[in-house]
């Protein structure tokens, strides 16, 4: 398989459901376990990583000063997205920055800017051509839910869904390859172009398998902060990564 050389860190996003966190600095640079999601998601880039893409948004200045043009020994380019309409938007700005003319499709991971993904997980997904980050949840929650078959292949992901297949949600870390840039997202009917419409399509003809990670891990309110701060599972998974 081809190397992967290369990561999508989408980080625009205000994440309006964290309240008065994000009323002065974007998600990303929030901090979970004393560092920031993007220094949680640098550490476990793997070495062969040369180049970050960082889509940037909601307060992206402060994205921009905080990692330069160069972080943690990798090159750093910026692609705005001027009007939050989505992650499948977000994701096909970055379009520019990859050589679609070559025989060996490039291979990349895409990261959520507000993923924890540790070392072994991200070991487990470049173990296979294409992957996706799972996580199962208890609690139904209105994020992508994903069916598997026997082998952990990803058959489909439902966007928010009214009725509940699975509890395995959609997770923020992808490994997938340049044909994902030629697929036209479809509009969810709130409006948004999420990235889970393309990747449906993406999945069609290729193998993704979900790689599982730790249950119940997720940060949409101040409070999935606070109780990952405050309890054990903090310490398993910070000593983890």
């Amino acid at each position: 398989m081809k190397s992967v050389t290369k990561a999508i860190i989408l980080a625009a996003g205000k994440g309006k459901r964290m309240g008065f966190l994000t009323s002065s600095k974007p998600k990303p640079l929030l901090k979970v376990g004393g560092k920031t999601f993007l220094d949680h998601i640098f550490y476990v880039l793997p070495n062969e990583i040369k180049e970050v893409v960082v889509v940037i948004g909601y307060k992206g200045e402060q994205i921009k000063a905080y990692l330069g043009k160069y972080y943690k020994g990798r090159k750093i380019v910026y692609v705005a997205q001027n009007k939050p309409t989505g992650t499948a938007h977000a994701f096909l700005l970055t379009k520019p920055h990859f050589n679609q003319r070559l025989k060996e499709k490039e291979r990349f991971l895409i990261f959520y800017g507000d993923e924890l993904a540790t070392k072994a997980e991200i070991k487990k997904c470049l173990s296979n051509e294409f992957s996706w980050l799972c996580h199962r949840v208890s609690g139904l929650r209105q994020t992508g839910i994903v069916e598997i078959d026997k082998n952990y292949r990803i058959i489909k992901v439902v966007e928010r869904p009214k009725k509940f297949k699975s509890n395995l949600a959609a997770g923020g870390v992808m490994l997938v390859n340049t044909d994902l840039l030629n697929y036209r997202p479809i509009k969810h009917n709130n409006g948004e172009y999420y990235l889970t419409s393309i990747l449906n399509e993406f999945l069609k003809t290729r193998n993704v398998y979900a790689v599982i990670g730790r249950p119940n891990l997720y940060f949409t309110i101040p409070a999935d902060i606070d109780n990952f701060n405050k309890g054990k599972t903090a310490s398993f998974i910070l000593d983890s990564l």
